[in-house]
């Protein structure tokens, strides 16, 4: 992200389940868990949002970590392992809530880029396509059409899309993330809200995708 576009990316979902002791899950997070993933050498580049309105069950946190390695099943096997031996129960921390079990994501398309901005936030979309028969017609759709015409909003300068590795596609099959500079990710995705009925007019946007999860956050960390 931020200009890069790594072969994969893992998506980690949490709340802190004590309110009161946000700063303390934060430091934890930054400062023990971030670093002991980094560890393994596979996944890197650690970024931490907070979602700007998390609905009752849903994510407050999200993470994503990135690896460079051509084969993302193979790199998550090494994370895993490397997790194994490495993680003493010193180094966990009993705030942690994991909400959805941690996603890995192979890269689709290349990197849809309108200009180099800062990222200060993201919109995180997760969908399948409803019809398996229509799976290149909507990836078609979702990079010739979608893609570019929410980036014409100027709300969101760059987007990236993943497929994810997990047969199960109650997470979603498809991932799709798109950085703003804006401070506040939420005005930027209430943009998209105002565009939806002139698509719709125009017919540029396609039946048969099912919305698992849409979600503006504002980044926590690192900062610049």
């Amino acid at each position: 992200m931020e200009g890069r576009y790594p072969n994969g990316l893992l998506l980690a979902l949490t709340n802190c389940n004590d309110s009161s002791k946000e700063d303390e899950f934060n430091t934890w997070y930054n400062d023990i868990h971030i670093p002991d993933v980094a560890a393994t050498g596979v996944f890197q580049e650690a970024i931490r949002f907070v979602s700007t309105s998390p609905k009752r069950g849903e994510a407050k946190h999200i993470a994503t970590y990135e690896t460079t390695w051509e084969d993302v099943s193979k790199a998550l096997a090494a994370l895993k392992e490397g997790m194994a031996k490495t993680q003493t129960p010193d180094r966990l921390s009993p705030l942690l809530e994991v909400v959805r079990p941690s996603v890995a994501y192979k890269k689709l398309d290349e990197e849809f880029c309108t200009t180099s901005k800062p990222t200060r936030g993201i919109l995180m979309v997760m969908l399948n396509c409803e019809d398996p028969a229509k799976e290149q017609e909507f990836n078609k759709w979702y990079a010739d059409v979608h893609i570019p015409d929410i980036l014409s909003t100027g709300a969101f300068h760059t987007a990236y899309r993943y497929e994810s590795l997990d047969p199960d596609t109650s997470n979603g099959k498809y991932l799709a993330i798109y950085e703003t500079d804006y401070s506040d990710p939420s005005k930027a995705g209430d943009e998209l809200i105002k565009q939806r009925p002139d698509w719709e007019q125009r017919g540029r946007l396609l039946s048969g995708t099912e919305l698992v999860l849409r979600a503006t956050a504002r980044r926590i960390w690192p900062m610049d």
